[in-house]
């Protein structure tokens, strides 16, 4: 090979070589732009993300409050049942402490004499007095911790920071949902309990508390006259099982296939958001759990509910 042919064959590869470092400096700066766009886009669904689970707290917290407003007259009621005969009672004892006081004023202006004691005890009644008082108070104390049950029941099923798990026992968690929602219900279903000993269960018990409460008011409005509501629960090696049935109108076999999508109902408007089975579906999920349902028309549905639990709470 000459020279000249030397120092173009060299020219030629030099050429090549700056095409090389061009290409392979523009493939950088094209892998440098789509990192950014990904570190963008990757920010973008973060944010995205972030909202999605602040508007789902904001979803579940008013469907609590849905929830509480359905309830909201019969739980007046509850309130006003045990307040009312507590006000009674202590109005009754205010009367018997004057009686009282007025017998022990008219006792010391007696000459001692028994059978004058006698008759002006009798007079004043102080022996039924007597027996009624600790009646009367143990009958108001009964009352003010009803009204101080359903008072912090209330508070802690809408505290909307009470969602740590730990190990609950389910049983207790179903008698709150009970109290919450029977009001709703008493004076048209008859509510039947078949709750066996469970095993502790790792949960967040305000979570199924609301789930429990969702399917005991949907069970009370599928009531439309007389009827009859069962709860039961029970547990095998694996899962507590949670079953809540009624005998009323029950659901289509078309909306039965709709019941847990979002907004999706069956009731009149302003009876229900649609929300209540989608967000109880979503919390059994999140406790790695399922829900099933089966339902008759005019016969009456049943939901059962499966939540593996650790044997170690057992």
């Amino acid at each position: 090979m000459t020279t000249l042919e030397a120092s173009k064959t060299i020219a030629l590869l030099e050429k090549k070589l700056q095409r090389a470092l061009a290409g392979k400096a523009h493939a950088e700066d094209l892998l440098e732009s789509r990192a950014r766009s990904l570190y963008k886009a990757n920010e973008e669904l973060c944010e995205a993300l972030e909202a999605l689970k602040k508007q789902e707290v904001q979803l579940i917290q008013q469907e609590k409050m849905a929830s509480l407003g359905q309830l909201s007259a019969g739980v007046a009621h509850e309130l006003n049942t045990p307040t009312g005969y507590a006000k009674s009672n202590i109005e009754t004892l205010k009367m018997y402490l004057i009686t009282l006081l007025a017998y022990q004023d008219d006792l010391e202006k007696m000459v001692p004499n028994e059978q004058a004691m006698l008759a002006l005890k009798s007079s004043y009644d102080v022996a039924i007095i007597q027996d009624d008082i600790p009646d009367l108070m143990d009958e108001s104390l009964c009352g003010l911790n009803k009204i101080a049950s359903i008072v912090t029941e209330l508070r802690n099923y809408t505290h909307i920071d009470n969602e740590e798990m730990v190990p609950e026992d389910l049983n207790l968690v179903l008698d709150q949902a009970i109290n919450l929602a029977q009001s709703s219900f008493k004076h048209h279903a008859t509510l039947n309990t078949q709750l066996g000993k469970l095993p502790k269960l790792v949960c967040s018990g305000n979570k199924l508390c609301q789930v429990f409460l969702n399917l005991l008011i949907n069970a009370g409005q599928a009531i439309e006259k007389l009827g009859r509501i069962d709860i039961s629960s029970s547990f095998d090696e694996r899962h507590i099982y949670v079953t809540i049935a009624d005998d009323g109108m029950g659901i289509s076999a078309q909306n039965l296939r709709n019941i847990f999508d979002p907004f999706f109902t069956t009731k009149p408007v302003g009876k229900g958001t649609g929300l209540g089975l989608s967000i109880s579906y979503k919390i059994i999920q999140q406790h790695k759990g399922k829900i099933a349902v089966e339902s008759t028309e005019g016969k009456g549905t049943r939901f059962t509910i499966s939540l593996p639990f650790k044997p170690e709470f057992a």
